[in-house]
Protein backbone atom coordinates (compact mmCIF):
# COMPACT_ATOMS: atom_id res chain seq x y z
CA UNK A 1 0.00 0.00 0.00
CA UNK A 2 1.49 3.65 -0.53
CA UNK A 3 0.23 6.49 1.11
CA UNK A 4 0.32 10.39 0.48
CA UNK A 5 0.54 11.83 4.13
CA UNK A 6 -0.27 15.39 4.10
CA UNK A 7 0.36 18.12 6.92
CA UNK A 8 -1.56 20.97 8.56
CA UNK A 9 -1.82 24.35 8.00
CA UNK A 10 1.67 25.88 9.41
CA UNK A 11 3.14 21.72 9.81
CA UNK A 12 6.16 20.39 7.97
CA UNK A 13 6.16 17.14 5.68
CA UNK A 14 8.64 15.56 7.93
CA UNK A 15 5.46 15.63 10.47
CA UNK A 16 4.31 12.85 13.26
CA UNK A 17 2.51 11.02 10.91
CA UNK A 18 5.21 10.86 8.69
CA UNK A 19 7.58 9.76 11.28
CA UNK A 20 4.85 7.25 12.35
CA UNK A 21 4.05 6.03 9.47
CA UNK A 22 7.89 5.70 8.75
CA UNK A 23 8.40 2.96 11.18
CA UNK A 24 5.22 0.46 10.07
CA UNK A 25 6.08 1.07 6.42
CA UNK A 26 8.92 1.04 3.34
CA UNK A 27 9.82 5.32 3.41
CA UNK A 28 9.31 4.48 -0.43
CA UNK A 29 5.92 3.55 0.13
CA UNK A 30 5.03 7.17 1.69
CA UNK A 31 4.41 10.24 -0.16
CA UNK A 32 5.03 13.43 1.86
CA UNK A 33 4.88 16.56 0.15
CA UNK A 34 5.93 20.05 1.66
CA UNK A 35 2.84 21.87 0.78
CA UNK A 36 1.98 25.79 0.06
CA UNK A 37 -1.12 26.87 1.63
CA UNK A 38 -0.49 29.98 1.43
CA UNK A 39 0.81 30.08 -2.64
CA UNK A 40 -1.58 27.21 -4.01
CA UNK A 41 -5.67 27.49 -4.14
CA UNK A 42 -7.45 24.50 -2.78
CA UNK A 43 -8.23 23.13 -6.07
CA UNK A 44 -5.21 23.48 -7.56
CA UNK A 45 -3.44 21.60 -4.68
CA UNK A 46 -6.21 19.00 -5.31
CA UNK A 47 -4.87 18.76 -8.69
CA UNK A 48 -1.55 18.57 -7.63
CA UNK A 49 -2.33 15.90 -4.92
CA UNK A 50 -4.47 14.17 -7.86
CA UNK A 51 -1.10 13.58 -9.19
CA UNK A 52 0.70 11.19 -6.56
CA UNK A 53 -2.34 8.76 -6.88
CA UNK A 54 -0.76 6.35 -9.53
CA UNK A 55 -2.08 2.76 -8.03
CA UNK A 56 -5.29 1.41 -6.52
CA UNK A 57 -3.78 0.11 -3.17
CA UNK A 58 -3.66 3.57 -1.77
CA UNK A 59 -4.19 5.35 1.43
CA UNK A 60 -3.92 8.99 2.36
CA UNK A 61 -3.42 10.43 5.64
CA UNK A 62 -4.53 14.01 6.51
CA UNK A 63 -3.39 16.01 9.73
CA UNK A 64 -5.55 19.18 10.31
CA UNK A 65 -5.81 21.02 7.05
CA UNK A 66 -4.13 18.39 5.66
CA UNK A 67 -6.82 15.72 6.46
CA UNK A 68 -9.52 18.41 4.42
CA UNK A 69 -7.32 17.67 1.39
CA UNK A 70 -6.89 14.03 2.40
CA UNK A 71 -10.84 13.51 2.73
CA UNK A 72 -11.74 15.22 -0.44
CA UNK A 73 -8.72 12.73 -2.27
CA UNK A 74 -10.43 9.41 -0.38
CA UNK A 75 -13.44 10.51 -1.90
CA UNK A 76 -12.22 11.41 -4.99
CA UNK A 77 -10.45 8.02 -5.63
CA UNK A 78 -12.95 6.20 -3.18
CA UNK A 79 -9.58 4.84 -1.49
CA UNK A 80 -9.64 5.08 2.42
CA UNK A 81 -8.54 7.98 4.75
CA UNK A 82 -6.27 8.15 8.17
CA UNK A 83 -7.25 11.64 9.16
CA UNK A 84 -5.76 13.67 12.59
CA UNK A 85 -7.17 16.21 13.97
CA UNK A 86 -8.92 17.02 10.52
CA UNK A 87 -10.00 20.95 9.96
CA UNK A 88 -13.31 19.85 8.09
CA UNK A 89 -13.90 23.44 7.13
CA UNK A 90 -11.14 25.54 7.14
CA UNK A 91 -13.06 28.89 6.20
CA UNK A 92 -14.32 29.03 9.63
CA UNK A 93 -11.04 28.65 11.38
CA UNK A 94 -9.64 31.75 13.11
CA UNK A 95 -5.97 30.84 12.33
CA UNK A 96 -6.25 30.36 8.41
CA UNK A 97 -8.64 32.87 8.37
CA UNK A 98 -6.47 35.68 9.87
CA UNK A 99 -3.39 34.42 8.70
CA UNK A 100 -3.63 36.77 5.50
CA UNK A 101 -4.29 33.85 3.09
CA UNK A 102 -6.25 35.25 -0.38
CA UNK A 103 -9.84 35.72 0.13
CA UNK A 104 -10.96 33.67 -2.80
CA UNK A 105 -8.78 30.38 -1.17
CA UNK A 106 -11.29 30.67 1.83
CA UNK A 107 -14.37 31.01 -0.48
CA UNK A 108 -12.90 27.85 -2.08
CA UNK A 109 -13.07 26.44 1.44
CA UNK A 110 -16.09 27.17 1.97
CA UNK A 111 -17.69 25.76 -1.08
CA UNK A 112 -15.80 22.84 -1.27
CA UNK A 113 -16.71 21.85 2.57
CA UNK A 114 -18.31 19.10 2.57
CA UNK A 115 -21.26 17.99 5.12
CA UNK A 116 -21.59 14.44 5.11
CA UNK A 117 -19.90 11.18 5.65
CA UNK A 118 -17.09 10.02 4.41
CA UNK A 119 -17.28 5.86 4.78
CA UNK A 120 -14.13 5.49 4.17
CA UNK A 121 -12.45 7.86 6.69
CA UNK A 122 -10.76 6.90 9.80
CA UNK A 123 -10.80 9.62 12.41
CA UNK A 124 -8.04 10.40 15.54
CA UNK A 125 -9.61 13.41 17.56
CA UNK A 126 -7.33 14.63 20.68
CA UNK A 127 -9.26 15.91 23.39
CA UNK A 128 -7.06 18.67 24.30
CA UNK A 129 -6.79 20.20 21.03
CA UNK A 130 -6.49 23.45 21.34
CA UNK A 131 -6.41 25.00 17.78
CA UNK A 132 -9.76 22.87 17.14
CA UNK A 133 -11.48 22.04 20.58
CA UNK A 134 -14.57 20.79 20.57
CA UNK A 135 -14.11 18.83 16.64
CA UNK A 136 -15.96 15.71 18.01
CA UNK A 137 -18.93 16.71 16.44
CA UNK A 138 -17.73 17.62 13.14
CA UNK A 139 -15.62 14.70 12.96
CA UNK A 140 -19.05 12.00 13.82
CA UNK A 141 -20.48 14.29 11.14
CA UNK A 142 -17.66 13.51 8.72
CA UNK A 143 -16.62 10.27 9.42
CA UNK A 144 -17.26 6.73 9.77
CA UNK A 145 -15.47 5.46 12.45
CA UNK A 146 -13.94 8.60 14.86
CA UNK A 147 -11.56 7.81 17.92
CA UNK A 148 -11.07 9.86 20.77
CA UNK A 149 -7.85 9.81 22.05
CA UNK A 150 -5.07 11.33 24.45
CA UNK A 151 -3.14 14.20 23.34
CA UNK A 152 -2.96 18.11 21.95
CA UNK A 153 -3.44 19.41 17.97
CA UNK A 154 -0.23 18.40 16.59
CA UNK A 155 0.47 15.54 19.37
CA UNK A 156 -1.47 12.83 19.32
CA UNK A 157 -0.28 10.40 22.51
CA UNK A 158 0.78 7.12 20.58
CA UNK A 159 -0.49 8.04 17.44
CA UNK A 160 2.01 5.15 15.60
CA UNK A 161 0.16 2.46 17.36
CA UNK A 162 -3.01 4.12 16.61
CA UNK A 163 -2.42 4.76 13.01
CA UNK A 164 -0.93 0.68 12.73
CA UNK A 165 -4.00 -0.15 13.90
CA UNK A 166 -6.17 1.56 11.71
CA UNK A 167 -3.96 0.97 8.41
CA UNK A 168 -4.46 -2.98 9.67
CA UNK A 169 -8.23 -2.51 9.49
CA UNK A 170 -8.11 -0.76 6.20
CA UNK A 171 -6.34 -3.96 4.63
CA UNK A 172 -8.27 -6.15 6.32
CA UNK A 173 -11.82 -4.66 4.70
CA UNK A 174 -9.37 -4.39 1.27
CA UNK A 175 -10.01 -7.92 1.48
Amino acid sequence: MKILNLHGFMGEADNKNYKALRGLISPEDIISPQLKYMEISPSELLEQLSAYVDADDFAFVGQSLGGWYADKLSRKFKRPCILTNPCHFPHELELIAASGIPADFSEQYRVMSVHDKNELAYTLCSDGDTVLPDNYPNCEKLSEQVIRVHGSHSTIENVGEHISKLLAEIQSNSR
